[in-house]
C-alpha cells in the first residue's frame, strides 16, 4: 500500500466527514470512477487484493490448449494480395 501526507492532497471536507463515517468515497474523473477513499479501519490488514482475470497457470493451461497456427496462412494472404492487387500508401485517405 502506498501512504501520501493529508497535505499533499485536497479531499473535502464532504468527502472526509463520508470517509468519518465509514462510508466510501468514489473519486471520478472525466465521469468515470478512478479511485476509492476507504476508512483504515475498513480494509484488511493482510488481506490480498482481489485479482482481475484468470490465473497465470489456467491462462497457459487454455493457450497450451489452443490449435496451432497454421502454416499456410502466410502463403493464403499472398494469394488473397495478389488478387486484391496493391495496396493503397494510406488506407484512410479520401478516395
Amino acid at each position: 500500500m502506498t501512504t501520501i501526507r493529508a497535505e499533499e492532497v485536497r479531499i473535502p471536507r464532504h468527502a472526509r466527514e463520508a470517509v468519518a463515517r465509514h462510508e466510501r468515497v468514489v473519486v471520478v474523473n472525466h465521469e468515470r470512477p478512478t479511485f476509492v477513499i476507504v476508512h483504515p479501519d475498513d480494509t484488511a490488514a493482510g488481506s490480498p487484493t482481489a485479482r482481475r482475470g484468470r490465473p497465470l497457470r489456467e491462462a497457459l493451461g487454455l493457450l497450451a490448449g489452443a490449435a496451432l497456427p497454421d502454416p499456410d496462412f502466410a502463403d493464403d494472404m499472398e494469394a488473397v494480395l495478389a488478387d486484391v492487387g496493391p495496396v493503397p500508401d494510406d488506407p484512410w485517405a479520401r478516395s
